[in-house]
């Protein structure tokens, strides 16, 4: 009888410690935070003030949730960079477009995950552990249900917003002037890497037959079976680079795979920023993600941190704090997001809060001076 007792007394406390672990879980879940970072470089130029968006997973009833997103204006940044998988279901597209609404009329460039362009289907969290949840290498399945994508596209690029789908641009902001490179999502292998900058030139200089094969060889067939953004013609917005201004290239994508943060450092991007991760989600304290749903390392699941990762490296940026950029060539600092929302089907976060981030590039003088 004894025996019995301590069984169901046992019993009930794994039970109780559950069920407060998943009432954490769900209470952490919506206590958004904004990270405040800065990346100190060479130079006497204005300061850029860029605000990063990724992964909402907004369903239309996430209010609190689409507050935080529109409170975000508060921030006056000079740029925002969005990097997908906003939405939900397609009830969510006017409630993010109502929350991003101030945030539109700043100068902005987006690319789009995976669930801005199908629903989320339920798969088994444990799964994670032994991999990226694209193991197969399959883009569509016959339980994947389209979403209005071209919704959030036609407003953001009506509102002046720059699509970054496998392309270049070029935008004046802030008295610098940025050179950015895209990719569509790398996780659902829809990643095509646009054409340098100086290839780009010549095939717009070539006429249009020849722009026209160059994008329809790098092509891909998104998840919903919808034909993927046409890449390796470059373009320029707000084209005219100025003098004597402080130049950067940046790289942007939804997912940070190795393949494309290499490629971009090879590039030449000084900055990439990309989401996916969710930081981990489910971490253990004080922030150890145990998996990306990628190829880095959970350990870089989020924060700021510089790529190619080497021996002498110094630990990720997890939280609000300042990196000094480094001068050494083919490195890049990149900004993983461990974004505002959480899997649909999983709904919990732990020590990982939702974020935004609002990442300041200040030029200081004497940095960098021997």
């Amino acid at each position: 009888m004894r025996t019995s007792h301590a069984v169901l007394a046992a019993g009930g406390g794994f039970l109780a410690a559950g069920l407060a672990a998943g009432a954490y879980g769900l209470v952490h879940s919506h206590s958004y935070v904004l990270r405040r970072r800065s990346l100190l470089i060479p130079g006497g130029a204005s300061p850029l003030r860029i605000l990063h968006i990724s992964d909402a997973h907004t369903l239309a009833r996430h209010t609190k949730r689409l507050r935080f997103i529109r409170d975000l204006a508060d921030t006056a940044p000079d740029l925002v960079v969005l990097t997908g998988d906003m939405i939900a279901e397609p009830d969510a597209v006017a409630p993010v477009l109502d929350a991003l609404d101030p945030l539109l009329d700043v100068p902005g460039v987006f690319v789009f995950g995976s669930n801005d362009y199908v629903a989320p289907v339920f798969k088994n969290p444990f799964g994670y552990l032994r991999g990226p949840s694209n193991r197969g290498g399959k883009a569509r399945r016959p339980d994947h249900r389209p979403l209005p994508w071209r919704a959030l596209r036609a407003e953001f690029t009506t509102r002046g917003w720059v699509n970054l789908t496998n392309t270049r641009a070029k935008l004046s902001v802030a008295g610098w002037d940025l050179e950015f490179v895209g990719v569509d999502d790398p996780h659902m292998h829809l990643d095509r890497f646009p054409a340098p900058a100086e290839a780009s030139a010549e095939v717009e200089a070539s006429g249009p037959a020849k722009v026209g094969r160059a994008s329809e060889s790098t092509r891909a067939s998104r998840p919903d079976g919808s034909a993927g953004e046409p890449g390796g013609v470059g373009k320029s917005v707000d084209g005219v680079v100025g003098e004597g201004k402080p130049r950067m290239r940046i790289g942007v994508a939804h997912a940070p795979y190795q393949r494309v943060l290499n490629r971009m450092v090879a590039d030449g991007c000084s900055l990439i920023f990309a989401g996916h991760t969710h930081g981990g989600q489910v971490c253990l304290p004080p922030h150890r993600a145990l998996v990306s749903n990628c190829d880095l390392d959970p350990s870089l699941a989020s924060g700021l941190f510089d790529w190619p990762r080497f021996a002498d490296s110094e630990p990720p940026i997890k939280g609000d704090g300042a990196a000094i950029a480094k001068e050494e060539s083919g490195t890049a600092w990149v900004q993983v997001s461990a974004g505002i929302g959480s899997a649909t089907y999983m709904p919990l976060r732990t020590f990982c809060p939702p974020e935004a981030i609002l990442l300041d590039v200040v030029p200081v003088s004497g940095i960098g001076a021997a």
